[in-house]
Parts: C-alpha cells; sequence; structure tokens
C-alpha cells in the first residue's frame, strides 16, 4: 500500500507533517507498527530510540522514500520545504563546498529566496574557510557539517537531522548543537540520535520509539514528568554516612546536616534524567 501526500501550501491550523497509522514491513518483519506523530512548531523534536526501533524508516517515509503498508503521511507544509542530511551523507567527490551548495539550491522547485546564503550556510556549519576545497577530501565530520549547510541553503520550514553529531569531534559536535538550538527558534528542527543528554538539552518535544511503535509524543517536560522521580538530595558524612531524601524531606534533612555542618564532605543533586525516562519508558534497563 503506497498513501502518500504533500502539498505547498498549508493553512495556518494544519500541522507541518501528519503521520497516521502508519506501518511499514520488510517481508516478515514490522519496521513501524500503527504510528502516529504530528510535527508542528518552530522548536526541536527529538526522535529517539533503540537500534532498529524505526527512526530512520520513519524519517524515510516521511521523506516519501519509503513505501508504507497501511496508514497515511501527509506534509502540509510541502516536501519542498523539508530540509534533510542523513547520518553519512555522500557528495560528487570533485566538487567544492561551494558547488555542493549551489547544486543543492538547484536542484527541485524554487524556494523563495531565504535567509540562507552559500556563504552564511557555510559559516553556520564552520567550513566557510574550506569553501573551495573538494569534498573528496572532507573528514565524515566534515562532510556532516556540509550535509546540514546543503539542506539550510534549501530554506527549509522544517529540517530533519538523522544523528547529525555522530561523527564531530567535541568541538565539533558543541557548533552543531548550539546552531541547532539557534535554528529552532525559527523553523522546525527533527533531529534523531542516540545521544540522549544532547536530546534532553535541545528537545522541546519528543517522539519515543520502540520495537517500531510510538511509546511516546509530546512534550519532553511531560515524558520526564511521567516517567520519573522527583530529584534525590544526597549528603554525604566525612564519617560515610549518607543521608538521602526525595523532595518533600529535604527541609529536615538540610536542618539536620546543618547541625553537623562541620562533618559534611559533600552535598549533590541527583535528577533524573531523560536516559531514564527512556529506560522506564521501554521496560528495559540501561
Amino acid at each position: 500500500m503506497w498513501w502518500w501526500a504533500a502539498t505547498v501550501s498549508p493553512t495556518v491550523s494544519e500541522p507541518l507533517i501528519e503521520v497516521a497509522d502508519v506501518s511499514v514491513r520488510f517481508g516478515e518483519f514490522v519496521a513501524l507498527d500503527g504510528v502516529g506523530w504530528t510535527v508542528d512548531g518552530p522548536g526541536v523534536v527529538g526522535l529517539i530510540g533503540l537500534n532498529g526501533a524505526g527512526k530512520t524508516t520513519l524519517i524515510r517515509t516521511v521523506l516519501g522514500l519509503q513505501r508504507v503498508a497501511a496508514g497515511s503521511v501527509r506534509v502540509p507544509v510541502g516536501l519542498d520545504a523539508v530540509g534533510y542530511c542523513p547520518d553519512t551523507p555522500g557528495f560528487e567527490p570533485w566538487l567544492s563546498a561551494r558547488e555542493v551548495l549551489a547544486q543543492s539550491m538547484a536542484i527541485g522547485a524554487v524556494r523563495p529566496a531565504g535567509e540562507w546564503t552559500i556563504d552564511s550556510a557555510l559559516a553556520a556549519v564552520d567550513l566557510e574557510r574550506h569553501a573551495h576545497r573538494r569534498a573528496g577530501g572532507f573528514s565524515r565530520g566534515m562532510l556532516q557539517r556540509l550535509g546540514i549547510a546543503a539542506a539550510l541553503v534549501r530554506a527549509p520550514g522544517v529540517l530533519i537531522l538523522d544523528e547529525p553529531t555522530s561523527a564531530l569531534d567535541p568541538e565539533g559536535r558543541a557548533a552543531v548543537l548550539s546552531l541547532m538550538r539557534e535554528l529552532g527558534g525559527r523553523m522546525t528542527v527533527v533531529f534523531s540520535s542516540h545521544l540522549l543528554a544532547d536530546v534532553e538539552d535541545l528537545a522541546d518535544r519528543l517522539l519515543v520509539l520502540h520495537r517500531g511503535r510510538a511509546v511516546f509524543a509530546g512534550d519532553t517536560t511531560d515524558f520526564l514528568d511521567r516517567h520519573t522521580g522527583s530529584p534525590t538530595l544526597r549528603i554525604t558524612m566525612t564519617d560515610g554516612r549518607i543521608i538521602e531524601s526525595e523532595h518533600s524531606e529535604w527541609a529536615p534533612a538540610l536542618t539536620d546536616a546543618a547541625a553537623h555542618s562541620g562533618e559534611i564532605d559533600d552535598i549533590r543533586i541527583t535528577r533524573p534524567t531523560l536516559t531514564d525516562a527512556f529506560f522506564a519508558a521501554i521496560g528495559e534497563k540501561p
């Protein structure tokens, strides 16, 4: 079954992307099983799940690259308004970085002139000094950043990034995360990642997949509230004693600790993380 549609001019009330009860099968293997998902925004949407959960299959389905066995996908914003960068983008090795972006701008329907020029997109991913260097000499991390720039020059309304920091060194990763945070203020950024600390830091909304099914779709804060407990206060004394208390008991614990302030070795608050919430939601241990 192939049911997919895109229109160019969404109404104000329409979502940007709408996935309704979508299933995808590869032979006997069910990659997606009745997944529903709506994307509107701006903002940053994190797509998380274990290997094989269906993240990349869902992205390919939204892009019209994967047939569905059941359900429907609508992209009211129009496919020309969707920018995409895979986790391992590839380009003709003889093209320079500038030529790659010029080619990206020229392919497909003409998009309205936006704020992104070739130079500004290269600068955004810290490749401006490599503008005339051939892509064949780029490292994997540089290719990943070039792929993001190639998507940006299309002036997308929705930017989909599949594992955008997987090949980056710490400096490049920090730069791309900062760019994604800034972009989320003016467009919708959807990104998949196994680095849940990055997702927790950036994403205001989540889609959590597990074994092809949508476990959760909604606000990140709601997901954390549903699947984690309250922060824990942990006070370690010099004699080895440890005082732990939930939030409702912090006042008496701190009063007791203050009475023995000279014996305090360490005080810290342990807050449940997105990793804790994720494994609680899927019912597995990390």
